[in-house]
């Protein structure tokens, strides 16, 4: 089983509200004949705080109608099963992971949220929420070297000689 990843292009944007928002007129787009009136929304916007819930509400109801429930224990997590085939997908945000049975289900997938969304497609997963992912036949390896390292840089401990106990 392979790993992917994709992204959502400007994935607040899709969200529906479900209260009622209103905004004032930005300064650059004032309306000269009523300088007062603000503009309702129909749609999520970034910066808003309904836009991540607006976000994942939308994406989760599109999975669930392909057929796809949720995990039990995780709300990101979608799982379809199929007979023998299996398709699972982790949200964060507007990043999405996916991996599958066959290559033919993870093509299936990628389509299927290239015709509903603006996607971007990363091939396979490399780098996820700082960790360093390589996938080769024996398994999937993480590791967060990548992270440790900025981290003893940034504190100024790049150049401490290792000790084999602490």
């Amino acid at each position: 089983m392979v790993v992917y990843q994709m992204d959502v292009k400007t994935a607040f944007l899709n969200g529906n509200l479900r209260e009622e928002v209103y905004v004032s007129q930005p300064d650059w787009f004032v309306d000269p004949d009523n300088p007062n009136h603000v503009y309702k929304l129909k749609k999520a916007l970034y910066g808003l705080k309904q836009a991540p819930r607006a976000w994942y509400d939308m994406l989760s109801s599109f999975l669930l109608s392909q057929d796809f429930s949720k995990g039990s224990v995780d709300p990101t997590l979608f799982i379809r099963r199929n007979g023998t085939e299996l398709l699972l997908v982790q949200i964060y945000v507007d990043d999405i992971i996916f991996a599958a049975s066959t290559l033919e289900l993870c093509d299936l997938f990628a389509n299927l949220m290239c015709l509903k969304f603006k996607m971007s497609m990363m091939g396979k997963i490399s780098l996820f929420l700082r960790l360093q992912i390589s996938q080769n036949p024996r398994g999937i390896f993480i590791n967060q070297s990548m992270y440790a390292l900025e981290s003893l840089k940034k504190y100024g401990f790049e150049s401490c000689d290792p000790v084999d106990t602490p």
